[in-house]
């Protein structure tokens, strides 16, 4: 369960064939981008302009049929001046918490699937905020063509907790690594992930996408040695 109290987001389910439940998923999602879209008065055209993503792409996802990747629900919440939160809020009456604790309980975050990748959103209730915790199980055991890395707005911590991961990035050499093994990286820099070995690896991605403006002793600007 996940929730400021017990408001459970989403159910436990198996990887593999989409469940009636994901689909369900992906036509709640394909329903709010759709509704957001007519709300502004913009044509798909100019959402894609926004957002940076084809009129093909955005009309699927509309109509439910393909499963949008966390870096493409980030643009598109960022295209309307939303936070990927608030984008994915139960429903517009859900306040938005000030205080700052929340949970999720195991098997019971937000869930959305790729091909690449199957995605498990952790305090998907607590929409003000700045992180956003991901735990990813990699699916692909090929690079993708570089166009399809994902590529998002903040800085992005990630965490193997089973298996091995090959990280691509724009930029860099392919880094191998294992449990135990992180990396930090600028997210806009296109990334992908491939598993290594015949098991599915398992890494925990925390992203600062939201924007949002620290005060400098929070992230530790401006403070002298020792001070820390």
């Amino acid at each position: 369960m996940t929730g400021l109290e017990n408001t459970a987001v989403g159910e436990p389910q198996n990887s593999g064939a989409a469940t009636e439940l994901e689909l369900d998923r992906d036509e709640a999602f394909g329903s709010r981008v759709k509704a957001l879209r007519r709300e502004h008065g913009w044509t798909l055209e100019q959402l894609g302009t926004k957002a940076g993503l084809s009129i093909s792409a955005l009309s699927k996802i509309e109509n439910a049929q393909v499963s949008a990747s966390f870096d493409t629900r980030v643009k598109i919440a960022h295209a309307f001046g939303q936070s990927f939160g608030q984008l994915h809020r139960l429903s517009e009456d859900q306040p938005l918490a000030t205080a700052r604790r929340t949970f999720t309980r195991t098997g019971r975050g937000l869930k959305f699937h790729t091909a690449a990748y199957d995605y498990d959103v952790h305090s998907a209730d607590l929409v003000a905020k700045g992180m956003i915790p991901l735990v990813m199980r990699i699916k692909a055991r090929e690079v993708m063509p570089i166009a399809e890395w994902s590529s998002h707005d903040g800085e992005e911590f990630i965490y193997v907790t089973a298996g091995e991961v090959d990280l691509h990035t724009e930029f860099y050499a392919p880094l191998r690594l294992g449990v135990g093994d992180s990396a930090y990286i600028d997210s806009t820099m296109r990334h992908s992930f491939v598993s290594i070995g015949d098991d599915d690896a398992q890494i925990l991605s925390v992203c600062m996408t939201e924007r949002l403006a620290f005060a400098d002793a929070v992230v530790g600007r401006g403070l002298q040695r020792g001070q820390l």
